[in-house]
């Protein structure tokens, strides 16, 4: 059972990995500020990887494309809810109108008329009571971690610290489910208007991801979907109730 407020798993093992292998997932997007989630789509493309997308309905009100573009890649489409709003100032009705929300986004993205995600993160990834109760009564999944670096609290001056971190973990624990975020709709601790050091510039995303893609892949780990062990996705569709 889902513990009440983390997603996190220490072990890769309690996520649904086999022992080697690594998946990765990304939130708060799409996001094409400095062209930042499409150039992340061009190195998983490179390295035929695929990843899991916690997406944002109103971010894909923005770009419909991207989100045509990560489906029709083979990646797995994760619902984020509509507006990212923090899970403890919601409530199971207001969660569950959050999501449909963003299936809807979702379907109209991608031209599908009753579009069901099958996958769930809460934002922030809390698990309230009324996440585990709209979760259950959905029938949705949730796409677990097995480590979180804070890599919204770095910027392009100081992201290596986070990088480093996560590849370490990986060949520490044989595999892990982990998260970058290629959107920024945490709110900064700290403003800085200065863009090339300020935590909401993700330009360093796709270049970290290409790092750590390669040196794991050296290391002999395996990259693999969220809750799929391996097996390829389909993105499944679940008729409307």
């Amino acid at each position: 059972m889902l513990s009440l407020f983390t997603i996190i798993r220490r072990k890769p093992s309690l996520t649904g990995l086999q022992p080697g292998q690594v998946a990765l997932t990304f939130d708060d997007g799409p996001n094409l500020e400095g062209n930042v989630t499409p150039d992340l789509l061009d190195v998983l493309h490179e390295y035929s990887v695929k990843a899991g997308f916690c997406i944002v309905g109103q971010q894909i009100v923005q770009h419909p494309d991207v989100v045509r573009r990560m489906y029709h890649s083979g990646h797995l489409l994760i619902n984020h809810t509509q507006g990212h709003h923090h899970p403890i100032r919601q409530n199971a009705a207001t969660l569950v109108e959050e999501i449909d929300a963003c299936d809807r986004e979702i379907g109209a993205a991608l031209g599908i008329r009753g579009y069901r995600s099958d996958y769930f993160r809460a934002p922030f990834g809390i698990v309230t009571m009324a996440v585990r109760r709209v979760v259950r009564q959905l029938e949705m999944k949730q796409v677990l971690l097995s480590h979180y670096g804070w890599d919204t609290r770095v910027g392009p001056h100081n992201c290596e610290s986070v990088v480093d971190l996560l590849i370490a973990n990986a060949k520490k624990n044989d595999g892990g489910l982990f998260v970058l975020h290629d959107g920024s709709l945490c709110p900064p601790k700290i403003q800085d208007e200065d863009w090339d050091r300020s935590t909401e510039n993700r330009s360093w995303v796709p270049t970290a991801i290409r790092r750590v893609i390669s040196e794991l892949q050296q290391h002999g780990l395996q990259f693999v979907l969220p809750g799929t062990t391996g097996k390829v996705c389909d993105n499944r569709l679940r008729a409307a109730a």
